[in-house]
């Protein structure tokens, strides 16, 4: 076959319009060793065709494969309820025991508080000028008592309002 009839049969080829016959005519004529330059850029076009339908992958493919792919077998890991909810019960006792330390804190303080409060109002009442200038001690003493049994009344109400 001439260069000028591979041509026809090459337009015919891209154009979809050739027969089987043909297309082998085209594929022998590339295997060939006589082809001229403008048309060697359709060369491996037509070999590759010849290549694959000589090329296959054997009867021993999906064998050779599988053992290449092999992967060991991993078994889950089964997780309980108590090891999901471990990270959540961990949170609420830090929660609470951040909260119970604070509340005995606040709780100390008080009484410290209430403590001085009771003692300074003790002092004042002793150095107070009608006490101080009294002449009667035992009156003194009584307002004292009386002024402690009040702060007493005042700190149970309080602490029983707390609880």
């Amino acid at each position: 076959m001439n260069a000028q009839q591979i041509e026809h049969l090459l337009q015919r080829y891209w154009d979809g319009e050739t027969t089987v016959d043909e297309e082998r005519q085209l594929r022998q004529f590339f295997n060939g060793d006589h082809v001229p330059q403008h048309l060697l850029r359709y060369k491996d076009l037509f070999v590759y065709e010849e290549f694959l339908q000589h090329d296959h992958l054997g009867e021993d493919f999906d064998e050779r494969l599988l053992k290449q792919v092999e992967m060991p077998v991993v078994k889950a890991k089964s997780v309980s309820i108590f090891s999901r909810l471990a990270p959540i019960a961990k949170a609420a006792a830090a929660v609470t025991m951040l909260l119970a330390l604070g509340n005995l804190a606040e709780r100390t303080l008080l009484q410290d508080y209430h403590q001085m409060a009771v003692n300074d109002t003790i002092g004042q009442q002793i150095t107070s000028p009608s006490v101080a200038l009294g002449d009667d001690a035992e009156g003194g003493e009584l307002q004292v008592k009386d002024s402690l049994s009040r702060q007493l009344k005042t700190i149970e109400q309080q602490e029983s309002i707390k609880k």
